[in-house]
């Protein structure tokens, strides 16, 4: 798809950071939250196009990424939530559809808990809560052994254009058939990518969230959506899991789950992951 050009972008400051938003379109606001260490850049390619012949359509930098500050402090997937909050107020948006994706979607758990009157609805794209289940032995609350092993191994920025490549992201398949939509997205990732350090605080805010304990008080209309095949045990174990069970805590959330898809499926089928997202929204 043809990337748009946002009808207002800019930095506005929100309490002690200023964050940088683009917006696109018209209508009622849908605001897209963006996964661990990832800029608003890969929502321009598929979501952005589609989403804007809908909706008012904000998109922006967390905290430590792309054109927003990036502050040397602890970071937190609350205080990500606070951001988005007042970026919100900053831009006059009352009430917003609200979807996140991976570590966007744990942000927008916390939203939903502390913002509940800013909610028209909630899609949790990839979803999981914490140490989701008592039989996750190991769910390390800093950064993973394996992606620190990783960046040491292979320097930071291969890490970064690697973690968007085959079995985590994309199907092998995907790999071959579109070498160019892949090599876009790396490129995109690699343009973009944060300080080392912003980095860590990012992966440090997503192994530290926690609010299994607590999602059963969501009240928005929520959409759990997940690749069939995002299993892969990372850092946060089996998104799959992790998904079903925000689903059957959250009251009267629904469940999706996209044939095929990796964590990435947004960007590999959007064809697929696109319907019943706006099958959703429509109806709230």
């Amino acid at each position: 798809m043809e990337e748009l050009k946002p009808v207002k972008s800019g930095k506005v400051k929100v309490d002690d950071v200023n964050l940088y938003y683009e917006l696109y379109g018209q209508g009622d606001p849908l605001v897209l939250v963006a996964g661990t260490g990832i800029s608003l850049a890969p929502w321009r390619v598929a979501q952005v196009p589609e989403f804007a012949r809908h909706y008012q359509v904000l998109i922006y930098d967390h905290r430590g990424l792309g054109r927003s500050d990036k502050p040397d402090m602890h970071y937190t997937t609350r205080l990500f939530a606070k951001d988005c909050a007042g970026l919100m107020d900053a831009l006059g948006i009352k009430r917003a559809h609200m979807m996140g994706h991976s570590m966007g979607a744990r942000v927008l758990q916390w939203f939903a808990l502390d913002y509940p009157e800013k909610v028209r609805s909630l899609v949790l794209s990839g979803p999981g809560s914490g140490k989701y289940s008592e039989k996750l032995e190991d769910y390390p609350r800093g950064v993973p052994l394996d992606a620190a092993l990783e960046m040491i191994e292979k320097g930071y920025e291969k890490y970064q254009s690697d973690h968007w490549g085959p079995g985590f992201m994309f199907s092998e398949q995907f790999m071959k058939e579109h070498p160019d939509i892949v090599k876009k997205y790396q490129e995109l990732i690699v343009d973009e990518v944060p300080p080392l350090k912003c980095y860590l605080r990012h992966v440090v805010a997503r192994q530290c969230h926690e609010t299994t304990h607590l999602i059963h008080k969501i009240t928005a209309p929520t959409l759990v959506i997940v690749g069939s095949k995002d299993t892969h045990e990372g850092g946060t174990g089996n998104h799959v899991e992790s998904a079903k069970v925000l689903a059957e805590k959250i009251p009267g959330a629904e469940l999706v789950l996209i044939e095929g898809g990796r964590h990435g499926y947004l960007r590999e089928m959007p064809e697929k992951g696109h319907p019943p997202i706006l099958d959703f929204l429509r109806r709230h």
